[in-house]
């Protein structure tokens, strides 16, 4: 165990100095090597660490901008003409809702309220006065909750027929209506629609929005002619609905009189306010009289200019997931009941569904399959209120969750293709009655409301908006790299050999350490007896000259005596 622990250390050991001795990255050799003193590499190894912290710090913050804000809103370069896109839908609710000749719902309320045992009207007349409270002021219904209750009993099967009858016609509403400077049946163009404001009429309304089952009324067509994100099927200037302006300014512009009769105002309904509710809106949304709306009041005209305002998406944004772009396109975000995408659509369904969930049936102006779901009744009417003040504003903490669900559930990011409608208002006093008068048109007028709402469009060009991405997956590789590069000197080639330093090199030298063992062995092996042979080659070289130098000196030395001998001899004679 030790030794392995040995070699472990030994391999690491090597590993480390041979990294520090290669690497590109700057700091590293330094703190490796060996002829450095300890105070030097501590000094190194001090700033390697800052370093790597300020890189760590600004890599940080550079993914967490590319991660977070992935879009930029930038202004196209060319503009674009008006006729590309169609008038806006134009819905119109009247304050009056119904006639009083049929419905006079202060006098039913008032007794409803005073005495909710003792009211005991006649079939007919209960169920105008329980359709007439699916429209009136909701606010009312906390003081009748419990007398409402009462009415369990009470199915309003004929809710919506009831209110259609109770309602005022579009004959008596509508006067006249001019589009493109020529007049037209208004008939033709304003079409019922349902709002929780109740019956309302829309003009350039894209009927083909709703899926099969939602408006037996309506035949939907294979295709949609119009949509924000597809435009028109076919670039031409034919008679297609959505209808499209040719042009600027009231000679392409549309305008509709409108009447009311004093003798159907009721103030207790919908407040001391009469006149008209005006939404301008995309022909591909649903219309939500309650979140926003114009106010024509009576006798009064309002003249709306009208700037489109178109936001696209760029085709790179169709990678990143919808929670980064915080949009949704069409496709990925189909909804039950329309088929078109848009947050205000997702909303409403979203609204319905949760309705349905918790109150067992939906407000007649949801929407809904028909064959399906059930119209709510009077006495479900306060949970209907209750469930849409719930979902949102969320104020009752035991049920905070379940609206908070539903909420997370629906999931109505904006759409990536929108195209809205900026509106600026003018308005001034109509003077229709002396225009009468002049006219020759002699007659009480008194009783008598009229208002002219005009529509046109302000510019015949106009400048879109399109989502880019604002820092992509090459930007932020780019920004990492220049980090790197600025603060450690680390390249592409740095990341690779600190990768193989890590992975390959380790695994080479555990995998092959036997071979490698055995490899040093024999080189030892071999190192040793060419060191042995070298010492018996040395040593019997060494013996040689030693003998060498033995004969010499004998051989001297024997001269040296022969010579010695003949002095000696020569000196005897």
């Amino acid at each position: 165990m030790k030794s392995k622990l040995t070699y472990l250390f030994r391999t690491l050991k090597l590993l480390t100095l041979e990294f520090g001795a290669m690497t590109s990255i700057h700091g590293v050799g330094y703190i490796t090597s060996s002829q450095r003193t300890l105070f030097e590499k501590l000094l190194w190894v001090l700033v390697f660490g800052l370093s790597l912290t300020g890189c760590s710090w600004l890599i940080r913050d550079a993914y967490r901008r590319w991660d977070q804000n992935p879009v930029i809103i930038s202004f196209d370069e060319k503009t674009k003409p008006i006729w590309s896109f169609p008038y806006p839908a134009v819905t119109i609710c009247p304050e009056t809702k119904f006639q009083m000749a049929i419905m006079n719902y202060t006098e039913e309320f008032l007794k409803f309220e005073r005495d909710p045992d003792g009211y005991v009207p006649d079939e007919k007349r209960r169920e105008s006065f329980f359709s007439a409270l699916h429209i009136c002021n909701q606010h009312q219904l906390s003081k009748t909750v419990s007398q409402l209750r009462q009415y369990n009993h009470t199915v309003d099967r004929n809710c919506l027929e009831t209110l259609r009858w109770m309602s005022l016609s579009i004959s008596s509403m509508f006067e006249t209506f001019t589009i493109q400077n020529s007049q037209v049946y208004y008939w033709e163009y304003f079409k019922e629609i349902l709002t929780e404001d109740g019956i309302c009429y829309t003009f350039n309304f894209a009927w083909d929005l709703f899926r099969p089952g939602v408006h037996p009324e309506v035949q939907v067509s294979d295709r949609m002619m119009w949509s924000p994100e597809k435009g028109y099927l076919e670039d031409t200037f034919s008679v297609v609905e959505p209808l499209r302006a040719p042009g600027t300014g009231m000679s392409n512009g549309l305008t509709v009189d409108l009447v009311l009769d004093v003798r159907n105002f009721d103030y207790l309904c919908k407040g001391p306010i009469q006149g008209f509710k005006v939404q301008i809106h995309t022909p591909t949304e649903y219309p939500l009289m309650s979140k926003r709306f114009i106010r024509v009041p009576l006798d009064q005209e309002v003249t709306a200019l009208v700037k489109p305002q178109f936001v696209g998406t760029s085709w790179k944004l169709k990678d990143y997931e919808p929670s980064r772009r915080n949009c949704y396109f069409e496709h990925e975000r189909p909804l039950r009941y329309f088929r078109i995408y848009s947050q205000d659509n997702c909303e409403l369904e979203c609204l319905s569904n949760f309705t349905l969930a918790r109150c067992g049936c939906v407000r007649f102006s949801m929407p809904r399959i028909v064959s399906e779901t059930k119209i709510c009744n009077a006495s479900s009417l306060p949970c209907v209120v209750d469930a849409e003040r719930t979902l949102s504003t969320a104020l009752n903490s035991t049920i905070k969750r379940t609206a908070f669900t539903f909420q997370t559930r629906c999931s109505c990011l904006p759409g990536c293709t929108v195209l809205r409608y900026d509106v600026m208002l003018t308005q001034g006093p109509l003077l229709w009655r002396p225009h009468r008068r002049a006219a020759g048109r002699n007659g009480s007028y008194r009783d008598v409301h009229k208002v002219r709402f005009s529509l046109y469009f302000k510019d015949s060009q106009y400048i879109s908006i399109t989502r880019n991405e604002m820092y992509g997956l090459t930007d932020f590789v780019a920004n990492c790299g220049g980090l790197l590069g600025l603060f450690m000197g680390v390249s592409l080639l740095s990341l690779v050999e600190l990768l193989y330093f890590c992975t390959l090199r380790p695994y080479v030298l555990c995998h092959y350490r036997d071979e490698m063992g055995q490899i040093e062995t024999s080189r030892r092996n071999r190192k040793r007896m060419a060191l042995n042979r070298r010492k018996v080659i040395m040593v019997e070289t060494l013996d040689a000259v030693i003998r060498r130098r033995r004969m010499v000196e004998m051989g001297r030395l024997i001269g040296f005596r022969r010579r010695l001998r003949k002095i000696k001899v020569q000196d005897l004679e």
